[in-house]
């Protein structure tokens, strides 16, 4: 009898985990659909408010202020007070944002909204990412890896949703308000599901707030380097892709759909990369070289066939190494792991600051924006051999 009650309170146990994975996945998939409905749709907004469309650039900038202050603020925040509740915090500030941008018709209300947007945006992933690690100690990596392919479906998603909203005559407006309520459902469904959960797995008074106290710690400084390198050639690799098959003849149909291919191939190597957990360092590696393949194949293949396969290894090689970085930052602070994360997310956000610009815009031609990813996916495998050594002698000495 006995028994027969642990059994079934095990089995409850085990349905809760996995309901709850299952929410921090969708997650992490609504916030792939709304900020790509925010890119696709930036132009539209910021010409129906009589202005360029190149201003739309602003937006962005805003949006990535509002997402690098909020990292800031809250990364060591939610290891004293717990992840749950930032994560609430956090979408409710986001839904407000939503609400602001289509309601206002000029342009200081919409920049405010385009802030709490980006201030609500990172720290939903960040702490969803790492409340996923915390929850799920011995299989991090494939929770992490699964939820990343939920925001690459997002990312496909978000476009069609918005390309499909505007194709039937509506205004730009709509899909905000959808976004809002998605926001605003995740917020309920955290909130009724966290019962005996919101507080933190470990509080203390005494727990430093300076999260770049973690960067003493030389394989996590690799770690960070990794992200950064990571994404200066993930940031350029969609828009410049398809700048590339226009300029080599290729017509404009097949170079939007070789987007889709990146993003879908990148979901493919998600999902695989979910099996290899406890592997995360040795996989990078061998996925940044799939990258590198692709890189190299797209820049010599003279063929359109050969060019498309080239954009699939490249969209593949790309897939999981997020997610690994992401893991692997959480393992090294267990504690700290909100701490963790939110590090790897301002790499993330340097990274896509810096990058664009500097291997894109800067040589305004495919070709070297790149032969630019290629020597930076070498240098994350070079990079990687750094901290793979910092982990053997980590091992030797305990």
């Amino acid at each position: 009898m006995l028994e027969d009650l642990r059994r079934k309170e095990v089995d409850r146990a085990m349905k809760k985990g996995i309901g709850q994975n299952l929410l921090l996945c969708w997650l992490i998939t609504v916030l792939g659909i709304v900020v790509n409905i925010f890119h696709t749709l930036a132009d539209r907004i910021v010409m129906s408010l009589g202005r360029p469309a190149t201003q739309a650039g602003i937006l962005i900038s805003v949006y990535a202020i509002g997402s690098l202050c909020s990292v800031l603020l809250s990364s060591s925040l939610a290891d004293r007070i717990g992840k749950r509740r930032v994560i609430a915090a956090a979408l409710s500030v986001m839904a407000v944002g939503f609400l602001i941008v289509p309601a206002s018709s000029v342009f200081v209300p919409v920049l405010i909204g385009m802030f709490l947007f980006g201030f609500g945006f990172a720290p939903s992933e960040a702490m969803g990412s790492a409340l996923l690690g915390d929850e799920n100690p011995e299989k991090a990596a494939a929770w992490m890896n699964i939820s990343q392919a939920g925001f690459g479906i997002g990312a496909i998603l978000g476009p069609l949703i918005a390309i499909a909203w505007i194709s039937a005559g509506n205004a730009w407006r709509g899909p905000f308000l959808l976004a809002s309520l998605l926001s605003v459902s995740l917020l309920l469904m955290i909130i009724l599901t966290g019962r005996g959960r919101m507080a933190p797995a470990v509080s203390s008074a005494r727990q430093s707030m300076n999260m770049f106290e973690l960067l003493k710690d030389k394989r996590f400084v690799f770690l960070v380097a990794m992200m950064f390198l990571y994404i200066g050639y993930e940031s350029v690799a969609p828009a410049y892709v398809k700048q590339y098959f226009v300029d080599v003849g290729q017509g404009e149909s097949l170079a939007s759909l070789m987007i889709s291919l990146f993003w879908g191939s990148m979901i493919v190597g998600r999902l695989l990369g979910s099996l290899l957990v406890g592997r995360e360092l040795k996989s990078i590696r061998v996925y940044t070289a799939f990258a590198l393949l692709g890189i190299l194949l797209l820049i010599l293949g003279k063929t359109p066939l050969l060019r498309i396969l080239a954009v699939g290894l490249f969209g593949f090689g790309c897939g999981p190494v997020w997610p690994m970085l992401v893991t692997l930052a959480a393992r090294l602070f267990p504690l700290r792991s909100g701490a963790a994360v939110g590090m790897m997310m301002l790499a993330s956000m340097a990274g896509f600051t810096v990058f664009p610009f500097l291997i894109g815009n800067l040589p305004a031609n495919p070709t070297v924006t790149f032969i630019c990813c290629g020597v930076l996916t070498a240098l994350l495998i070079l990079v990687s051999g750094f901290a793979g050594r910092g982990d053997a002698k980590e091992k030797a000495s305990a």
